[in-house]
């Protein structure tokens, strides 16, 4: 028997699913996330997870690991420090970035901007020119200041290197040759060159995110090393593959040179897993809500295929990184409600997080959480305990909910739900920032909830959004690490083009889109895909000349032999054009990029339907107990969802448990279990 494991760091728990390959069967588990050192938690939950599955770690075949450590570096930045070396005359590019400031209008009078990653005292400009756009060297590189540069920054102790020169997209040449000698003259220090991470136009962008690479890669090898030693150590041979920001897999050994890559490492799973369990059920346009003990992510899915992004936001900074467009709020389980002094409530964004968590917990926590006004209102039931285990202090979680109430003036109850109706609001907010800001309505979409969170708090959102059917798939406490196991091996090979639609030669497109696909499926043999399960998918960056929105549009190589090929991507930019912000120009198209998307299939797990019983939900239902809904309490059945089969219908209210999450049905709602095991969730009026 073999087996499969997916493990997921999130800011409050470890999530680990194992998948049996022989049976089919999903074993899942949660432990508490460990901030000190995350690998301690993965390894303890690799360890039960095993166990509980009743196998070992050592018959497990492939592992896939989402992580948060590049995404905790840059937000408390805390990476190493790096080496910047630079054209001569562009030392400053970092400090210029762009003439954009966060937040409001005149944000920028109270911003106290962050520190580059690269100092000013660790930059060094050197000589040597490449032309634009023909990419000739004009000025060769002088390699003694190259060497005097590396002697230099060695000395002083960074701990890796950028190379990032003017032009070098359009010739690598001298970004090459300056790898080559710092390898000779510090033949241990990581070394990224701009080239190879973003070959792209954009001076700025180009190597503010090659220095991020390097900023991340000391402590992603060490970290990724010292997970593999364990690993090993505990008895396991399988192989390890590390989740990208675009949902994609690669290689603990790739990952290592490129960390910048797994910035959104961990929230990519969850879209990846829910998109492939809504194409299953024939639901293919979903928003998807990942509601965690210290955030929520939400994300876009358009005919099963999640929406992705050329730019990775993590805090101030905004890179060149391909990821899945989720957008986060800090609206978790974890998120603190507090009383401000104009007497409004708000909930989040701090967060009690794991350590000491909510009051409920019981380890310390005092100041009330959702968690706790969930508890309160019953919606965790009283034989609920955390990840099977942990027993809840009701009581704990009344006193700190109580604390609002006496500061506003209300009962607990109306305390514990205004907690719960402020951070639905934030929510609902950040999914209008994915589908009605972007030009979709939400009522064309489903809604798929996960997260240990999650489905407590979706049926809420999906009555105010309209978004039906509502699912929750079965484990959805741990959906991040069953999307990992849906992940196939990925990399994006990309190349400027920046030419107007009557300078666009299709031929010369075609043989530049094959090139890059040549370059795709070389990586893909080096990460052990065989050629078999190679697939490639083909996208052309569009814009309107002189404008600087672009939008990556799918390309069919076959149709780019005639004008109707390109005509065709013309159409389609515009329309996602208008769609988006409402109007069309009468303006050139420029396609500024190319770009070709490697695929190598993995088959981590498989989805299977299960065989449909009568409607009689009965033989699941645990008790009932008072429930708060709308102002008043009802009674409410609940249901252990290991006991409910396909096919069975609950009326709501209700409330069903699981190990690793609560589903809330609310009132004049109907669950039905369907062929998949999810939890399909409609008003009583559509049913």
């Amino acid at each position: 028997m073999t087996y499969n494991l997916g493990v997921d760091v999130g800011g409050t728990f470890t999530d680990v699913i194992v998948f049996d390959e022989t049976t089919h069967e999903l074993t899942i588990d949660k432990v508490l996330s460990t901030p000190s050192d995350p690998s301690e938690g993965v390894l303890r939950g690799v360890e039960e997870a095993t166990e509980k599955a009743g196998t070992s770690v050592g018959e497990l075949e492939l592992l896939f690991h989402g992580t948060t450590v590049v995404t905790n570096m840059l937000l408390e930045e805390t990476g190493s420090r790096v080496g910047l070396i630079t054209t001569a005359g562009h030392e400053d590019i970092l400090h210029l970035a762009r003439a954009w400031t966060p937040g409001p209008l005149y944000g920028w009078m109270d911003m106290e901007k962050p520190a580059p990653l690269a100092d000013l005292v660790d930059t060094w400009g050197i000589t040597g020119s490449i032309s634009s756009p023909a990419g000739e060297v004009t000025e060769p590189l002088d390699e003694d200041a190259v060497r005097e540069a590396v002697a230099e920054l060695d000395a002083a102790g960074v701990e890796s290197v950028t190379v990032a020169l003017l032009n070098s997209y359009l010739n690598p040449a001298h970004e090459e040759r300056v790898r080559e000698i710092v390898a000779e003259k510090a033949p241990g220090l990581p070394v990224s060159i701009s080239s190879d991470i973003v070959p792209e136009y954009g001076e700025y962008e180009r190597t503010l995110t090659t220095v991020i690479n390097d900023y991340a890669r000391p402590t992603v090898i060490e970290y990724l090393d010292g997970l593999d030693e364990s690993l090993a150590a505990a008895g396991s041979t399988a192989t390890m593959n590390v989740v990208r920001s675009d949902g994609g897999l690669m290689s603990s050994e790739a990952a290592k040179g490129r960390p910048v890559e797994l910035a959104l490492s961990g929230p990519s799973g969850g879209v990846v897993g829910a998109a492939t369990i809504a194409s299953e059920k024939g639901v293919p346009d979903v928003l998807t809500l990942d509601m965690g003990g210290t955030s929520t992510d939400v994300s876009l899915v358009e005919d099963g295929t999640p929406e992705t992004a050329r730019q990775t936001k993590v805090g101030y900074r905004e890179f060149k990184s391909r990821s899945v467009d989720v957008n986060t709020v800090g609206a978790g389980g974890g998120s603190i409600a507090r009383v401000q002094l104009s007497g409004s409530l708000q909930v989040g964004p701090e967060s009690a997080g794991a350590d000491p968590g909510p009051a409920c917990y019981g380890q310390g926590g005092e100041e009330p959480t959702v968690t706790d006004a969930n508890v309160v209102l019953g919606r965790i039931p009283p034989t609920v305990q955390l990840g099977g285990r942990m027993e809840l202090d009701r009581e704990a979680a009344r006193d700190a909910v109580a604390t609002i109430a006496d500061e506003r003036g209300t009962t607990i109850e109306e305390a514990a739900q205004a907690i719960l109706d402020i951070v639905n609001e934030n929510m609902h907010s950040a999914l209008r920032v994915v589908s009605v800001e972007r030009g979709y309505d939400p009522r064309e979409f489903g809604l798929v909830a996960f997260g240990g969170a999650g489905p407590m708090h979706a049926n809420a959102l999906a009555d105010v959004m309209g978004t039906y059917p509502l699912l929750i798939p079965p484990g959805p406490g741990v959906m991040s690490a069953f999307g990992f196991l849906t992940s196939d091996v990925r990399n994006e090979f990309s190349e400027t083009y920046l030419e107007t639609e009557d300078d666009i030669d299709g031929a010369d497109v075609a043989e530049k889109l094959r090139d890059l696909e040549t370059e795709a499926g070389e990586w893909l043999v080096s990460e052990g895909v065989d050629e078999a399960d190679h697939a490639f998918d083909y996208f052309a960056d569009c814009r309107y000349f002189r404008q600087d929105i672009q939008m990556s549009i799918p390309i069919t190589i076959e149709n780019l032999r005639d004008e109707a090929g390109l005509a065709e991507i013309k159409d389609d930019f515009e329309a996602r054009h208008d769609r988006q912000f409402g109007f069309s120009l009468d303006a050139p198209l420029e396609i500024a990029t190319l770009r070709v998307i490697g695929n190598g299939t993995l088959q981590g797990v498989t989805i299977e339907e299960q065989p449909r019983t009568d409607a009689d939900p009965t033989g699941a239902e645990l008790d009932s107990h008072e429930v708060y809904f709308n102002g008043e309490y009802y009674d409410t059945s609940v249901y252990d969802r290991a006991q409910l089969r396909p096919g069975n219908e609950i009326d709501g209210p209700a409330i069903v448990t699981d190990d690793d999450s609560t589903v809330v049905v609310q009132p004049d709602h109907v669950a039905t279990i369907d062929r998949y095991g999810n939890i399909e969730i409609n008003r009583g009026d559509r049913q």
